[in-house]
């Protein structure tokens, strides 16, 4: 399968020197324009290599397993999510064969349309990957290569260059460790709040402007 595969992409950056245990990365689209934009935007990151072509066809990979990866998959979505699957959550869900053991869901859009104008391109490859670390550190048959097309970009009609940036960013906000110190919105809010309160607490009043006709010392008590 993967001579077939090389026989119908052209590769625009192949891996580098990842380490051992990195999970590797593979991206690509048949559409020329998304397969540049994801080039330029993960151009020398030694663990993603970047392909023009038919990189991920699942109807092949279905058929290889004689369509037991679709009815696994919809199987693993009934029973874990109650038949509905959302943008950002993702499944991965084994099958039974050597070759292909495993596929991952991951949505971008609720129901097929546009999703201009929306995160879900960072939300589905984040939920991807998040669920792939999560598969390889419970043990059992690591996941090492995890191919991923343009997210978005078909239907859903999202700017090549902006989901390729949105995939990037999810990239770099999962396996580069970015969501260390991501803080929530609402966290971050009620920091904020705290911090506000001490500041009052330890400077109960405030002159405002320095006022350069007030004497020396009658600042103490405004």
């Amino acid at each position: 399968m993967r001579k077939i595969r090389r026989r119908r992409v052209a590769t625009l950056q192949p891996f580098g020197q990842a380490g051992p245990d990195a999970l590797l990365v593979s991206l690509g689209d048949l559409s020329a324009a998304v397969a540049d934009r994801l080039h330029y935007h993960f151009h020398g990151v030694a663990a993603v290599e970047v392909v023009h072509g038919d990189l991920l066809d699942l109807k092949a990979i279905d058929d290889f397993h004689r369509g037991e990866a679709q009815r696994r998959v919809t199987a693993a979505i009934r029973e874990q999510f109650l038949g509905e699957l959302p943008v950002g959550a993702a499944l991965v869900v084994g099958l039974p064969a050597r070759r292909f053991p495993f596929v991952v869901a991951a949505p971008t859009m609720r129901i097929p349309g546009s999703v201009r104008g929306s995160l879900n391109a960072y939300l589905s490859m984040r939920a991807a990957l998040v669920a792939v670390l999560r598969h390889n550190a419970a043990g059992g048959v690591r996941i090492r290569t995890l191919a991923v097309p343009g997210l978005g970009t078909g239907v859903g009609g999202l700017d090549p260059d902006e989901a390729a940036a949105q995939m990037r960013a999810a990239y770099d906000n999962v396996v580069g460790g970015g969501w260390v110190d991501v803080t929530h919105p609402a966290l971050a809010r009620s920091l904020s709040a705290t911090a506000a309160g001490t500041l009052a607490a330890a400077e109960p009043a405030s002159c405002g402007a320095v006022d350069p006709g007030v004497q020396p010392g009658a600042r103490d008590n405004c």
